[in-house]
């Protein structure tokens, strides 16, 4: 039979662990495991407050801020107090709080739990922040709370518009390429006594290279090779406003430098508005009498070989780029042209066409390469053109589109 001095014994025992008493008390049973799951919970908000990533705890019921990590603090300009003082809405725009509202009040019923909004928060410098907040939906002790990850996406929002508008430039390079292609004669004309041939490559950013034959009366030809400045689909429209003119002006002046200086006129306003420039070379050659008539708007000179040498010579005249003055004059010149001398014209995609070392293709090679081959058909020499400067550039991209046009009396 138990003592009644037993059960108070057995109560004192109980009484000294449970207020701390005692080598067995229940304060020295439980302590350490208390201290653990405070010390897991320490670990963890360090843990939230080293991300990146704005994170909040909000009641859901009220849409107002329960807690924030030490990111959201920092990237936003507010303290923890100032969080709690103010509800959601004062940080997100009236669509996006909405779409939480929405969230809160529908979610559940719907079974779904979570969203994820792109939107701006409002510092509280007054500034915007561009984030991507997924916020989901969790309950504690019957209480329904909304835990929101907001990720700053200002370099994502950058680099998205770097990537929109480098689709867009494509989208216009292309263009330019297919209007510029679409101005290059498809074939040279055919006359007596003369050999004609051309070719223009775009390069990787298209440009203004532009050249063209015009078949006149009693075996003249004439003969245009231009350069309109930029790389743009502007470049495109103003060498294909240039062609036109010049399909009208060959029809009304017979002089080389009288035709430039026409079209200097009439295409110097929309040069000027839209910041460019041409440089135009203009040759007119009479297959019956063998004159060679040119002018020159600040192109890189033609060269001339002569059958009876294999030397190059540079062919100039006196003349300023087109769209730079208004009432500029031309220089024309002329010269006899013989059995088997070749004119070559060309841009400077072709000479300064690079390596991978950056060294120039340069006009040496261009003219050791001409009086090479001085005796070969026009063609045969443009394409010896090309397979030497694509040899040289070799795995680097053109910078400049190359454009040459050779004539050779035969």
């Amino acid at each position: 039979m138990k003592k009644p001095s037993d059960a108070q014994q057995n109560w004192s025992a109980e009484r000294e662990k449970i207020i701390g008493l005692g080598e067995r008390s229940l304060r020295k049973t439980y302590y350490p495991e208390l201290q653990q799951k405070l010390d897991e919970l320490e670990r963890f908000r360090a843990l939230l407050d080293q991300s990146n990533d704005c994170i909040f705890l909000l009641e859901a019921a009220t849409l107002t801020f329960v807690d924030v990590n030490e990111s959201a603090c920092r990237q936003l300009g507010c303290s923890r107090e100032e969080f709690i003082s103010f509800p959601l809405g004062n940080f997100l725009p009236k669509e996006a709080t909405a779409r939480v509202e929405n969230l809160v009040s529908s979610g559940p019923a719907q079974g779904w739990d979570q969203d994820t909004i792109t939107t701006q928060m409002c510092k509280c410098s007054g500034e915007k922040l561009p984030v991507e907040i997924t916020i989901r939906l969790v309950t504690f002790n019957k209480i329904l709370y909304g835990v929101a990850v907001a990720r700053d996406i200002t370099e994502r929002k950058r680099a998205e518009k770097a990537l929109l508008e480098n689709s867009r430039m494509l989208r216009d390079m292309e263009l330019a390429r297919q209007i510029q292609l679409s101005l290059l004669p498809t074939a040279p004309p055919k006359l007596p006594g003369v050999l004609l041939a051309g070719c223009c490559v775009p390069a990787t950013h298209v440009g203004g290279d532009y050249y063209d034959y015009y078949e006149r009366e009693n075996g003249v030809v004439d003969m245009v090779i231009a350069d309109v400045s930029g790389h743009s689909i502007g470049a495109a429209l103003m060498t294909a406003e240039a062609r036109s003119v010049l399909h009208a002006e060959v029809q009304s002046f017979s002089h080389t430098g009288d035709i430039l200086a026409s079209l200097n006129e009439i295409l110097y306003n929309d040069l000027n508005q839209a910041e460019l420039f041409i440089t135009l070379f203009y040759v007119k050659y009479d297959t019956l009498t063998h004159t060679l008539t040119y002018s020159n708007a600040g192109h890189v000179s033609p060269l001339l070989t002569r059958n009876s040498g294999a030397t190059c010579l540079k062919l100039d005249a006196e003349g300023l780029i087109l769209g730079v003055k208004k009432g500029v004059s031309f220089e024309e010149k002329q010269l006899r042209m013989e059995k088997g001398d070749l004119l070559f014209l060309y841009t400077d995609g072709v000479t300064e066409s690079r390596n991978s070392a950056g060294e120039l293709f340069g006009l040496g090679r261009l003219c050791d390469l001409i009086n090479a081959r001085h005796a070969e058909p026009p063609q045969a020499i443009i394409d010896a053109v090309l397979e030497d400067v694509s040899a040289f550039t070799g795995t680097s991209a053109l910078e400049d589109d190359v454009t040459m046009v050779a004539m050779k009396v035969v």
